[in-house]
């Protein structure tokens, strides 16, 4: 600590005789030595600033060296402090003015608005059907009790539409925007393809059903899952997030929208929620056994349900009561024989 002592004196006393021309010969050769020193620089640099600031230069010699030496020093690192907040604070303050711009400028550099999309929402009662096309000539069929919710006109980023039902959509190509169907199981991701989502949201599972092209599908987190080839299929339970991937016969999950569907060893409790949908009635299965009744055959749109729950009736051994109800929902029971 002593030899830091006299060596910051030492350097001090050099540098103070210089500003005054005061150094001999041996004082300017001492100098010499030491100038090129980053102590001197900065000793000499301020030196000559309290130099210029003082009208009498002996009051350099007269003040405590020690003193001078650290306050000098203290000077230099507070100096270097600012310097460097304000470069600090010069980064932040481009990076705000950038963001500012960019913020400015995106909606004309990238062609796209910073207004929020305003979605529509078409809702359909139990027993319903339809079909629409989107602003992008993209074709959807809804089942019933489906509700999409969709854009007027889509944006020039992505084409987003959110599905609680059954629909299956006809993908205008676009290679540029991708189209998104956002469900409560999951994100379905194409440019342009045909594909059947059955997702309502009191199901368990979201059924996605490749018919041709290509998709991509993503949890609710925007998770990757699985990427389908034509005639694949992939099941995702809401609650634990797995996801099954299977080959299917796309007709069965397709043909809804030709007013029809094709039944190969349907659990009967599966076709009862089919048949509460399309008829909008109620149904109540009776008995120990008559869930895992297996049922194949072709439903059509628009025939009595009480032509079809005879046809049950006579291959199948069941029994059933169907109660018409004027103020509310008609009501189906069913038994096994």
């Amino acid at each position: 600590m002593h030899m830091k002592k006299i060596e910051y004196n030492e350097i001090w006393e050099l540098v103070v005789g210089k500003v005054n021309n005061s150094l001999d010969a041996e004082g300017e050769a001492a100098f010499e030595r030491i100038k090129e020193t980053d102590e001197a620089k900065k000793a000499l640099l301020q030196a000559k600033q309290i130099h210029r600031k003082s009208s009498n230069s002996f009051l350099i010699r007269r003040i405590n060296k020690e003193k001078n030496w650290k306050y000098i020093h203290s000077q230099i690192s507070h100096s270097v402090r600012a310097r460097k907040l304000i470069i600090h604070y010069s980064r932040y303050a481009a990076i705000f003015l950038i963001a500012l711009l960019i913020g400015i400028m995106a909606p004309k550099l990238f062609n796209y608005s910073s207004q929020e999309v305003a979605y529509n929402s078409i809702e359909l009662e139990w027993g319903q059907m339809s079909k629409m096309t989107l602003s992008d000539s993209s074709q959807v069929w809804l089942n019933a009790g489906t509700t999409l919710k969709y854009p007027t006109t889509f944006d020039t980023q992505k084409r987003t539409v959110i599905l609680d039902g059954e629909a299956q959509f006809k993908v205008a190509h676009n290679s540029k925007v991708p189209f998104e169907v956002k469900t409560k199981s999951g994100i379905i991701k194409v440019h342009g393809t045909t594909f059947n989502v059955e997702s309502y949201n009191d199901d368990p599972e979201m059924v996605v059903t490749l018919i041709e092209g290509e998709v991509a599908v993503e949890d609710t987190h925007g998770n990757y899952l699985a990427t389908l080839n034509p005639s694949e299929q992939i099941t995702v339970n809401k609650s634990t997030g797995k996801a099954s991937l299977r080959q299917v016969n796309t007709e069965f999950f397709s043909s809804w929208i030709d007013g029809k569907i094709l039944l190969e060893e349907t659990k009967l409790s599966e076709l009862a929620v089919i048949l509460k949908r399309w008829y909008n009635v109620d149904i109540e299965l009776v008995g120990e056994g008559t869930d895992d009744i297996q049922i194949s055959g072709t439903i059509i749109k628009g025939k009595p349900l009480d032509l079809f729950l005879k046809i049950l009736e006579r291959m199948y051994g069941i029994e059933y009561e169907l109660i018409i109800n004027s103020n509310q929902k008609d009501e189906v029971i069913i038994y096994k024989n």
